[in-house]
């Protein structure tokens, strides 16, 4: 009996994948996570009115407030180092005052505080900016020097 060369290949073919599947590497998962959290941050401004020569000076600026996506803040701004109600800047010696307004509108008629005052916000992982418009009144007689307070910004989130 005669062996044909295709009969043979055909035979073997079947035993063929059973090489393969005796090398088979097992297999397994790699879990990747990550945890966001709720984060703020607060870019501080400067709001210099210049020279105050009896007459009003108007003066705007930004607070920047960065919060992670989704992330709910509310900023406000207390009343300065003086805490009195009306915003004041010192002289060096704190012996002379120059009262000031700071303001959440152009026009001037929404004072920036803390609590029911703040200015609420949803984060979107980028900056968002604030404008803080500043109003010195006319008609103050202060002594001659410099002039000034700190604000702290406060941000809830």
């Amino acid at each position: 009996m005669k062996t044909s060369p295709l009969l043979l290949l055909l035979a073997a073919l079947p035993l063929a994948g059973i090489g393969n599947a005796l090398a088979a590497a097992p297999t397994g998962n790699l879990e990747i996570s990550a945890i966001v959290t709720q984060q703020c941050s607060v870019q501080s401004a400067a709001l210099p009115f210049g020279v105050y020569r009896s007459s009003a000076l108007q003066q705007n600026a930004q607070i920047g407030v960065t919060c992670s996506n989704g992330t709910s803040y509310t900023v406000g701004l207390d009343q300065g180092a003086t805490g009195t109600a009306n915003r004041r800047m010192a002289s060096a010696d704190g012996a002379s005052w120059i009262d000031y307004g700071l303001y959440q509108d152009a026009a001037r008629t929404t004072a920036w505080n803390t609590g029911s005052a703040a200015v609420a916000g949803v984060g979107t992982g980028n900056a968002q900016s604030f404008p803080v418009y500043g109003y010195v009144p006319a008609g103050q007689s202060p002594r001659a020097g410099a002039y000034s307070d700190v604000v702290s910004i406060t941000l809830s989130y």
